[in-house]
């Protein structure tokens, strides 16, 4: 057994073993049910071993608000026929649903260079998180920034982002890990938590279409399973820890719910980082009323493209250092704008015009592309010169150099331009029936084309006149 495969086989119960973190206060942000996580923020040291609910920007707990009506499983025995029935009761819960987890989401370094240490090196910079001025809605923070923590003798330096949006039922880390030393290492980052379910914890569905979790899911979900004629009270809880394509997909996933205490998740990424290069990982959770809709937004955080509302808030820089989805390339923009008409419908329109690079060899005939502005989706299937036109005003065209009927590997113009009532999905990024004037907002693109996946926050002027029109036009 290598060096590598050694430290995989043992870094989830090492990882499962050991948290030396702390105390912390937390900060409550909300996603778009009014579900509440609460973020520690300020974290004052303390002895080991302590709960992963301490963690620096880790969630001590979440709680989901609204009224639901639950369905519970149980399997019951048919004395007459003799043979095992699986029932379902349904129960209208008007109570929050709460707790969802005893602590979930410490970032750890458990290895390096093959070798996993005898004790993890904790993230705990020991200082509160600030508000991210650049990502508020409503005037309220969406997105908190740690601390940057050195770790000098290992040669890193960690940091983490948590983004909660007001438009959208989740949350969203950023952990960032820098080589700070003259050689590439090999990393083994690990993600702690317990779920408050324990050992009552079952996994609803994964993508991988089982109720196990393992390396190869790209999420799953869970909740408390009680017996027949027990309601539970705790939320429906999906986690996404890969997209498609992974460029480091998890080495180590699992949960075990016979460990003291129960309940507990662990997560092991091990990319080599380059000297002064640095590795994002980049993870989700959502918290629900019912098992349907955190397997849905679950499988709509790994579409592809990914979905532009999951990039919020992420600069070009850490797009490109995200590590365990598709290699992400920052399309380059070049002009575009953003109209809509307040006294019509359907004749809200977007234009944009960039570069993107393309790799050699591709035939554009019959190739999907798609599009997400902001929300905003068109997919075009491109002829083989590559341009595609859906109607109503939605286009699509890569200026592209061929070679026998293939693409040759390059920087290339190109431009789509979307058109319908688009008004609904833009107001979340400021874009409102209200007079504006020089209103700096963000609005977020995707896009894939063939194998590339491209993705940037883009900066755009909001001009309006309520009742009439309205123009963003690109900074």
């Amino acid at each position: 057994m290598t060096a590598r495969a050694a430290l995989r086989s043992t870094i989830v119960a090492s990882v499962l073993l050991t948290a030396s973190l702390a105390y912390a206060l937390p900060v409550t942000l909300k996603d778009s049910n009014g579900t509440k996580y609460n973020v520690n923020t300020q974290v004052v040291p303390a002895p080991p071993p302590l709960s992963p609910s301490s963690a620096s920007g880790g969630l001590n707990n979440a709680t989901f608000i609204k009224p639901v009506t639950v369905t519970s499983y149980y399997i019951g025995f048919t004395p007459w026929f003799g043979f095992l029935t699986t029932y379902t009761v349904q129960h209208e819960v008007n109570v929050p649903l709460t707790p969802a987890f005893a602590g979930f989401n410490a970032l750890l370094i458990s290895g390096l260079n093959g070798q996993k240490l005898p004790v993890p090196l904790a993230y705990n910079p020991g200082q509160i998180a600030t508000e991210d001025p650049n990502c508020m809605a409503n005037g309220k923070p969406q997105q908190l920034i740690f601390a940057a923590q050195a770790f000098p003798d290992q040669n890193l330096s960690l940091t983490r982002k948590v983004y909660v949006s007001q438009n959208q039922e989740w949350a969203r880390w950023l952990n960032i890990v820098t080589n700070t030393g003259p050689t590439a290492t090999s990393v083994a980052i690990s993600l702690l938590g317990r779920i408050a379910s324990g050992s009552d914890t079952i996994v609803v569905a994964s993508s991988s279409g089982d109720s196990q979790v393992s390396a190869q899911d790209q999420w799953f979900t869970t909740q408390q399973s009680l017996p027949a004629g027990i309601t539970s009270y705790e939320p429906r809880l999906g986690f996404v820890v890969q997209g498609p394509g992974a460029t480091t997909p998890p080495s180590n996933a699992g949960i075990s719910i016979t460990t003291t205490p129960p309940g507990k998740a662990a997560f092991t990424y091990i990319p080599t980082i380059e000297p002064g290069g640095t590795a994002v990982i980049m993870t989700f959770v959502t918290v629900q009323g019912k098992n349907k809709q955190s397997k849905q937004t679950c499988q709509n955080l790994v579409q592809t493209p990914i979905p532009s509302s999951a990039i919020k808030c992420m600069s070009e820089q850490e797009l490109s250092q995200v590590i365990n989805f598709a290699h992400i390339t920052p399309p380059t923009p070049k002009k575009s704008t953003v109209k809509l008409n307040f006294k019509k419908t359907g004749q809200d329109t977007v234009q944009w015009k960039g570069k993107i690079t393309v790799a050699g060899g591709i035939s554009l005939a019959g190739l999907p592309v798609a599009v997400d502005f902001g929300g905003i989706t068109q997919t075009f299937l491109l002829g083989k010169g590559g341009s595609a036109n859906n109607g109503n005003g939605n286009k699509f065209n890569l200026d592209v150099s061929l070679k026998n009927g293939l693409t040759k590997a390059g920087t290339y113009n190109v431009t789509f331009n979307l058109k319908g009532d688009l008004q609904t999905t833009l107001a979340q990024y400021g874009l409102t029936n209200a007079d504006a004037s020089n209103v700096p907002v963000t609005i977020p693109l995707t896009m894939t084309a063939g194998p590339g996946e491209y993705a940037a926050d883009l900066p755009y002027t909001w001009k309006a006149t309520a009742g009439k029109s309205g123009t963003a036009t690109l900074s």
